[in-house]
């Protein structure tokens, strides 16, 4: 299990190391935004898989990341913003929509200097080994999830199903008429960390999960637009841009959005998470297909390297 481990935390520091090359190159809105989905998925592997690496030096690391995170997020927010603005019909001349791009432009700036900085203080060389380091700790904490001596697949089969009873429980109590967006936000959060330790086990399973993957990110990415409304009616809150030409027509197709896309998860969950069937369905699969593509493979192999003698 802990060559799966390093195979997997290694993949997602390289995707790391190349999305911040490009942040190093350019600040558009699809670089920023995978630089930030790089990290992400990164800090979620690493959490996921906690009990194998040695907590001090990931701690570290992860302290350094917010470095790149937070510009990132501040640059991403003003993208998010002028992206609901034209939704809502303003036109790119608009005050409010100059206001968000000029402040957009200067943290942009910011952003490009500090993942400059950042690279240069922190080789990417040097990450490597340092997680390295963190991982051959010969400590295993007892706390950990995950079954050292097994394999990964055999770690699929036993936890996952776990993990995923857990979500289906959670979600039945938070998609109520009265949850407050607040909540539904948090259960975002979880869904997404759902999402990538699912991620991190494709090599053990077919097609299908993929296909269980992109409908908790569908669900997601509805959570995702109504915290974004939230998130754009906070910054244009802000003195300098509350009263500026296009802010009214702005926040009111916000409130309109986020009840909308409010709606259409409650239905998504429910047609598609909602049942027990559907749980059932999840829980099977993720127990009884852990390892049947890797076993496949394996078999092919065999067979073609008979073939090839004989």
């Amino acid at each position: 299990m802990k060559a799966y481990v390093a195979r997997q935390s290694e993949a997602r520091l390289d995707r790391f190391a190349y999305q911040l090359s490009r942040g190093g190159k350019s600040t558009d809105p699809g670089t920023v935004h995978d630089l930030r989905v790089s990290i992400r998925r990164y800090e979620s592997c690493i959490k996921a898989f906690d009990g194998f690496f040695a907590a001090r030096p990931v701690r570290k690391f992860h302290n350094r990341l917010a470095e790149v995170l937070k510009p990132a997020g501040l640059v991403r927010d003003r993208d998010i913003a002028v992206g609901l603005a034209l939704e809502a019909g303003l036109s790119r001349d608009t005050p409010l929509i100059a206001a968000l791009s000029r402040q957009r432009k200067g943290l942009a700036k910011s952003l490009s200097e500090e993942v400059k900085r950042w690279t240069k203080r922190h080789p990417s060389d040097k990450w490597r080994g340092r997680l390295a380091a963190a991982l051959n700790d010969d400590t295993h904490s007892a706390k950990s999830i995950w079954y050292s001596a097994r394999t990964s697949s055999e770690n699929a089969a036993a936890v996952l199903p776990k993990i995923t009873k857990d979500f289906f429980r959670r979600g039945r109590k938070i998609v109520q008429p009265e949850t407050p967006d607040k909540k539904l936000h948090r259960f975002r959060l979880r869904a997404k960390r759902f999402r990538y330790t699912l991620e991190l086990f494709k090599p053990c399973y077919g097609p299908t999960l993929s296909e269980h993957i992109a409908a908790v990110k569908r669900m997601q990415d509805q959570l995702g637009t109504m915290n974004d409304c939230a998130a754009t009616l906070d910054l244009i809150a802000a003195s300098d841009l509350a009263d500026l030409d296009g802010a009214q027509q702005l926040r009111d197709y916000l409130e309109y959005r986020s009840q909308l896309e409010r709606t259409h998860f409650f239905e998504y969950w429910q047609s598609t998470f909602g049942s027990g069937e559907a749980e059932k369905r999840w829980m099977d699969y993720l127990e009884r297909f852990a390892g049947r593509v890797a076993k496949s493979q394996l078999q092919n192999a065999v067979a073609t390297a008979t073939r090839m003698l004989a």
